[in-house]
């Protein structure tokens, strides 16, 4: 599992929405959190498709949060920004190991996994903005 620089920003862009009550413009957002404009509205695209953001388009518009900050986990987000949280493959694809039966090592993986997804659940970004 790797969290990629896009789905880095798509936290600070998230965490600086909710710690301004929930909206605001993209381009204020990226100097704010030193992501290029261009970066950043190809993130708003995704996190918009996977209903985490609201944009408007034109004078007065912007981009906010689809939902309460309380209400978005950081696994929802990375979920929207890279698909599944996966530490690794032989946990999802059983049936590309012959050992996978027999294999401890897929079962301590698999409890990383369940701690990770736990935590990921947990957290909101509206803690990580506090």
């Amino acid at each position: 599992m790797n969290i990629t620089r896009a789905t880095d920003y798509a936290f600070r862009l998230l965490v600086n929405l909710a710690a301004e009550k929930g909206e605001g413009s993209c381009r204020d957002i990226a100097e704010k959190i030193n992501v290029p404009f261009s970066h950043l509205s190809k993130l708003v695209q995704r996190l918009q498709q996977g209903g985490i953001l609201i944009t408007k388009k034109g004078k007065g518009g912007g981009i906010k949060l689809a939902k309460p900050a309380s209400a978005i986990s950081m696994a929802e987000v990375y979920r929207a920004m890279e698909g599944p949280v996966s530490l690794s493959d032989c946990l999802f694809h059983k049936d590309s190991c012959r050992f996978s039966r027999k294999c401890k090592v897929r079962v301590y993986l698999g409890k990383i996994q369940n701690q990770i997804n736990r935590m990921f659940e947990e957290k909101s970004i509206l803690e990580l903005a506090i």
